[in-house]
């Protein structure tokens, strides 16, 4: 592998605008090849962070030979596609979370990554922030006592944009697939396990998309998590972890956290702070990269069977609400 490593980028919205931000970051990488829909949009991109390779399309930069790894960056609906894609032609993957639509979808990516022995890894930028692996250190060791509570919000409202993205079921709109999904991988982080039992109620809007949700999970232990997500409404997005022996909170923008509140026993609160390197997602990238240059297949940190059963459960989820997207019907 050359000594830096080579990222191409599918897609070129504001997903791919941040990624590229946060590479711009490493001193060991470089941007190698960009994709997109159309020549203009791959062109404007590749002016701005200076990358050489222009291609219209997926398949064309999975035949770049000056790339090692992609970042897939497209709407949920084409992820699958993209990431086989780009696996077939002998490129590793870094995909943009959701992995996928549904569990389905993720298997058949899965799949192709391991039958090419290739590794796949889905961006879940938030499990790499240097704050949620310190909380996950104090709940292993023990700091705040058995795990009997937790707790995630994700909401925003940007307006109403029936035609956008966020709302369009034929993209893998909602608020579940797009946000949502980080209540539901934090649940999964903190518990480390499958909830037994999953209740959830949605306000599906006019275009056919969940617009915000409340979800509980139940552990086999007694364990209960309790999730919201809305495009409907404005709150800080905090997340809190309940134990017998004290508690963690996560006060801001729990899923890209800067600081840390932690309570033990009869002391005092304690605020810790972390210091940010760029804006978050090179730390995703810096994982990736290490695992490419021990050879490794999956991401330990994010290894695909995490991936599967939060698809699983999201699944799930929408099975209750009634909620099938176009692509999934037979």
């Amino acid at each position: 592998m050359a000594k830096k490593i080579r990222w191409g980028i599918v897609g070129t919205g504001r997903m791919a605008h941040q990624f590229a931000e946060g590479l711009g970051v490493l001193e060991d990488t470089e941007i190698t090849a960009v994709s997109s829909r159309t020549k203009g949009a791959a062109e404007k991109f590749a002016e701005e962070f200076g990358v050489p390779g222009r291609h219209i399309g997926a398949e064309s930069l999975a035949d770049d030979k000056n790339v090692d790894i992609v970042y897939i960056a497209t709407p949920h609906s084409i992820h699958k596609n993209d990431t086989i894609t780009c696996l077939e032609g002998g490129k590793a993957v870094l995909c943009e979370k959701p992995l996928a639509i549904n569990s389905e979808e993720a298997g058949q990516m899965i799949e192709c990554a391991r039958k090419n022995k290739l590794f796949l890894m889905e961006a879940m930028w938030m499990y790499f922030f240097p704050a949620i692996k310190k909380v996950c250190e104090l709940i292993a060791g023990g700091s705040i006592g058995e795990i009997r509570l937790a707790e995630a919000s994700f909401c925003f409202w940007r307006g109403w944009e029936p035609e956008g993205r966020l709302l369009n079921p034929q993209l893998g709109g909602g608020a579940l697939l797009d946000i949502g999904i980080y209540p539901v991988a934090f649940a999964h982080k903190i518990f480390d396990k499958e909830p037994a039992r999953i209740s959830s109620i949605a306000d599906i809007g006019t275009t056919g998309v969940d617009e915000q949700s409340s979800i509980i999970f139940g552990y086999e232990n007694g364990a209960m998590a309790s999730l919201n997500c809305s495009f409907r409404v404005e709150a800080p997005c905090e997340a809190a972890i309940f134990g017998t022996g004290g508690y963690i909170k996560i006060p801001h923008k729990f899923f890209q956290p800067d600081r840390i509140i932690v309570k033990t026993g009869q002391d005092a609160e304690k605020e810790i702070k972390f210091e940010r390197l760029g804006n978050g997602y090179n730390y995703e990238a810096a994982e990736a990269m290490r695992c490419l240059r021990e050879g490794k297949l999956e991401c330990p940190t994010m290894p695909l069977d995490t991936s599967m059963t939060i698809m699983k459960t999201m699944d799930e989820i929408r099975r209750q609400w009634g909620l099938v997207y176009p692509m999934e019907k037979k």
